[in-house]
C-alpha cells in the first residue's frame, strides 16, 4: 500500500475515533430538587437539574418501573440511583418525546 494512502487511512480512523473522547458534561444544577410523579410534571423539570421521581402516597414501583423512569428522563453520563421507592438523577429534557 502506498505510504500517502496509508496515511489518509490512518488520518481518517483517527477523527472518526475522536468522537469518542468527547468529555464534556453539562454542569448541575445543586440548587434545588425536582419532583414528579407523571409525565406533565416531570416536563417542569430542568435539564441538568436533579430530579427525583417519587411515586404517590409512598407506593413502591417495580424494577420495570425504574428503568423505564431513568431511560426517559435520567442523564447517563452522571450516575443513577434507583430502588423501589423512586429515581434519583440528573434530569434532561432529551427524550421527552419519547416518553410521551
Amino acid at each position: 500500500m502506498r505510504p500517502i494512502v496509508r496515511l489518509l487511512l490512518l488520518s481518517t480512523a483517527a477523527l472518526s475515533l475522536s468522537a469518542c473522547f468527547n468529555n464534556e458534561v453539562p454542569p448541575i444544577d445543586l440548587s434545588g430538587l425536582c419532583t414528579y410523579n407523571t409525565d406533565p410534571q416531570a416536563e417542569r423539570c430542568k435539564a441538568g437539574q436533579m430530579a427525583w421521581f417519587r411515586p404517590d402516597q409512598g407506593k413502591l414501583i417495580s424494577e420495570e418501573m425504574a428503568l423505564s423512569v431513568a431511560a426517559a428522563y435520567c442523564d447517563f453520563n452522571h450516575p443513577v440511583m434507583h430502588n423501589r421507592a423512586g429515581v434519583l438523577c440528573v434530569f434532561t429534557d432529551q427524550r421527552l418525546a419519547v416518553a410521551k
